[in-house]
Parts: C-alpha cells; sequence; structure tokens
C-alpha cells in the first residue's frame, strides 16, 4: 500500500505536463504521500505506537501475556476459537484474550451490554496489532484526503467539483467504504455475527428519547454555529468571507431538489457515524476522533468553519458517550438535512446564509 502511494504521487509529478495539475502541487502531493507512507510504516512498530498512546485513553481491559501474544503467527499456534485474521479497530473481550476461552456466544454478548446503552470504551492498546492498524488505517485516510486536497487546487478546485453537481449514485458510493470498512473491522464474519457487530457499533433502533435527544442537540448545534459564523464573518473582510466558504456554499448550491438533500443528510450521517463515532472512538477515544472527523471535511480546511466542525463532532462524540450510535446518526441526520431542505426550497432566505456555506 505505502509502495502504491509513493508511486502514484511519482505519476502526479511525472504527468503534470499533460495534465492541469500544477508541479508545485504535483511535488507537494508527493511529499505528503512520502510522510504519510513512513508514518503509517512507523506506527505498525510497538514502540512507536506505545509513545503515540498518550493521546489515546488508556487501554482498560486485561493486561495480560496472553492478551498480547493473542494475533497467532501460524496455524498451529491459533486456537479454534481464535480469528486467524484479527481485524480493525476491534477489541477483544476480557473471556476472548484467554485462548484457551470461547468466544462468547451471540446471547452472552448481548446479555453484558444492551443495544441501546452507552458502550464502554476499552481504549488504545499498543501491544494489539489490530489496534496499530486502525492508527494506519487514520492515517492513510488523512493523507489521501490533504493529497487530493493539493492536487485538486485546494478549496477552489473543490468549489469547481461540486458546482459539477452531485448524483445519488456518488452520494452512495462515497458512504459505501465508511460501512464497508466499519463492519469488517469490527470482525463481522470472522469474530462477530451481524447482532455482535450492530452491539460492537453502538447501533440499535431508534427510540423516542433518542430522537428527542438528537432534536435537542441539533438545535443547540444550530445556535453554536449561527454565533460562530456570524464572528467570523464580522472579523474578516468580506471577500476574505466569500472565498473561505466558496467550497461549502458549491456543495450547497449543488443540492437541487429536496431527496438529494435526503440522500446527501442520510448517506453522510450514517456513513460517517458508524466509522468515526461507533467503530473509531471507543479505541482512540472523543477527542482525537473528532480532530480526525474534522481534518476529513476538506471544505473547511484552514478556514474558521474547521472549528465549527470540531465542535459539532464533540457534540456527535457525546451523543455516542452518553447513548449510542443510533443517536448520533439520528443528531447527524437532522444537522445536515434541516439547513439543505430550507436552502433547496428558498435558496434566496437571507436568514439561512449562514447555515448555507457551513454544511
Amino acid at each position: 500500500v505505502n509502495l502504491l502511494l509513493i508511486l502514484n504521487g511519482v505519476a502526479q509529478v511525472a504527468s503534470t505536463s499533460a495534465t492541469n495539475v500544477e508541479e508545485v502541487d504535483a511535488w507537494g502531493s508527493l511529499l505528503i504521500s512520502t510522510l504519510t507512507a513512513i508514518l503509517a510504516t512507523m506506527v505498525l512498530f510497538e514502540p512507536v505506537a506505545r509513545r503515540l498512546a498518550v493521546i489515546f485513553p488508556p487501554f482498560r481491559g486485561k493486561r495480560t501475556q496472553e492478551s498480547d501474544d493473542i494475533e497467532p503467527n501460524s496455524l498451529a499456534a491459533a486456537n479454534p476459537s481464535t480469528p486467524l485474521f484479527p481485524q480493525m479497530l476491534d477489541y477483544y473481550t476480557t473471556d476472548s484474550l484467554t485462548v484457551s476461552a470461547p468466544v462468547a456466544s451471540v446471547e452472552t454478548e448481548t446479555a453484558n451490554a444492551s443495544l441501546y446503552a452507552p458502550y464502554q470504551p476499552r481504549g488504545f492498546n499498543p501491544a494489539l496489532l489490530l489496534h496499530r492498524v486502525a492508527v494506519v488505517f487514520v492515517c492513510y485516510l488523512l493523507g489521501v484526503q490533504f493529497a487530493n486536497f493539493i492536487l485538486g487546487g485546494g478549496l477552489e478546485g473543490i468549489a469547481e467539483t461540486y458546482e459539477e453537481g452531485l448524483s445519488g449514485w456518488s452520494l452512495l458510493l462515497n458512504g459505501l467504504p465508511f460501512l464497508v470498512v466499519s463492519f469488517l473491522g469490527v470482525g463481522l464474519g470472522i469474530k462477530r455475527n451481524f447482532a455482535q457487530a450492530l452491539q460492537r457499533l453502538g447501533l440499535g433502533l431508534p427510540t423516542g428519547q433518542g430522537l428527542l435527544v438528537s432534536i435537542g442537540v441539533t438545535i443547540g448545534l444550530f445556535v453554536f454555529v449561527a454565533i460562530v459564523a456570524t464572528v467570523w464573518e464580522a472579523a474578516v473582510p468580506e471577500d476574505v468571507f466569500e472565498e473561505q466558504s466558496e467550497a461549502s456554499e458549491a456543495l450547497s448550491d449543488s443540492i437541487s431538489t429536496v431527496w438529494l438533500a435526503l440522500l446527501l443528510a442520510a448517506t453522510a450521517a450514517v456513513g460517517e457515524e458508524i466509522a468515526f463515532r461507533g467503530a473509531l472512538q471507543p479505541v482512540l477515544g472523543l477527542w482525537p476522533t473528532a480532530v480526525i472527523f474534522s481534518l476529513t471535511h476538506m471544505q473547511y480546511t484552514l478556514t474558521p468553519a474547521w472549528l465549527i466542525i470540531f465542535g459539532v463532532a464533540l457534540a456527535f462524540g457525546w451523543i455516542r458517550l452518553r447513548y449510542n450510535t443510533t443517536v448520533a446518526i439520528m443528531a447527524h441526520f437532522l444537522y445536515n438535512f434541516i439547513p439543505l431542505a430550507f436552502v433547496v426550497s428558498a435558496p434566496d432566505d437571507t436568514a439561512m446564509i449562514i447555515l448555507h456555506g457551513l454544511l
């Protein structure tokens, strides 16, 4: 993967004369790709991961020699109840950390924690390869995002991409990888069946209480966004504000129907919440996950809107800690859909201009 990442950067540099990419941007992309590959490789080594562990919540599970050596190196070393290919983003239960213990059944696992109860995070264990792989995944995600941001021409390039319009298929294809990586990462088909994977990701049936919580948090976020955006607009010249919000406004303008707004809000809410709050946050913690989530939203990069997204990410993360991922999905959906619906139905409504460019 590292080799492919670097080769892609080299190809961009070599093809600058045949493409619209500036040579300096191509070299910048190559530099980011190389640094990403180096960092991702270093994280796989346990001593490096132990130094990084200070920024993540401490591991709360059972620290035994068996737990550190649970990942078998050969078929002969593997217990029938131990997966041969430990998955990303997962952490073993106390029982499964003992090699001789059988994997918990669906009934046992669901008896220990309700689908509707907040998930108790176990934190980051640098001794476990699967936790280190989770950090490697984050390195690749951010590295590719920033490399594409540079190659695409920054905020202006993102705006031009959005101006070409969004389709339902593109939205579905963008959200699908989040779901696939999340479910495979927690061991679907390897260590957990579907019901256990749902529980690990914090997914359950919607409830009335969850709906009320999501509505309340959404209203609070709208107030927060309006205040910060008003201060932001007043603190910078008008042309600077327009330049900084160009990409996010282009995204809003690309939504021409309520159905497309509904699909955008739904795919973003489901895919991102399951991946970030459901899979990553229990391992990496609230604050690091919020930072990662904010950095993946390139339309806000290097603008004050990044602080808004960071605050929004903290709110969704708090919901995950206090309730579950399902409630976070509902809040995320409402936060996205309501302003987009207003933009589609009343595009000239000045009362929605602040929210217009910040979704």
